[in-house]
């Protein structure tokens, strides 16, 4: 009879503990979102004109509480709608171009920097992030909004990011300019799913 309570105690230990594990990682979870959607497009300037590339792609991860992001895109999954151009990008290695950093969301004194999904007027703010692609690595700053998406029932914000990078950096013999606008477009769920 002994050992049916000591088994019992042991099981209900094991069972609590289990519950509390499970539920500080829900919790967690509930701050992290990921998607593999996402959508962004290079412009990259040639001659008098300009190539757009396009790609939806875009692996995110985004951290509501902190306000961090880290957003990846396979190079090879750029697409210009130029046959030629876009049969030389589908054969490049697959290296990854990573971008993360910290979105300053909000203005100094007004609180924590965090992803707000609520209902809110747009936000303007800026950024600071890296930019890895193959083995390099460069400090990026930059422009980005937040707005709510009105009635919607998942989705609640668009969130736009905006900067330039060195063409010399992304390795780009296209381009006579110096630099490649790129703007990124994610959509953002619902904090509370």
């Amino acid at each position: 009879m002994g050992n049916d309570s000591f088994t019992r105690n042991i099981l209900y230990t094991l069972a609590i503990t289990s519950m509390i594990f499970f539920s500080v990682n829900m919790a967690k979870a509930q701050d992290l979102y990921h998607t593999t959607n996402g959508r962004v497009l290079l412009i990259v300037p040639v001659g008098d004109s300009v190539i757009n590339l396009h790609s939806q792609k875009l692996f995110a991860e985004l951290d509501y509480k902190e306000a961090y992001f880290k957003m990846t895109l396979p190079a090879n999954s750029l697409y210009s709608g130029v046959d030629s151009l876009d049969a030389v990008i589908s054969s490049m290695e697959d290296a990854k171009i990573i971008l993360a950093g910290q979105l300053n969301i909000t203005k100094s004194g007004e609180g924590e920097d965090k992803i707000d999904t609520g209902k809110h007027p747009p936000k303007t703010f800026e950024f600071r992030a890296t930019l890895n692609y193959k083995t390099s690595d460069l400090p990026i700053s930059g422009t980005g909004s937040l707005e709510h998406i009105e009635g919607g029932s998942h989705l609640k914000c668009v969130l736009g990011l905006t900067f330039e990078v060195s063409a010399e950096f992304l390795q780009n013999r296209l381009s006579e300019s110096k630099n490649i606008k790129v703007h990124i477009h994610q959509l953002v769920l619902d904090q509370t799913l």
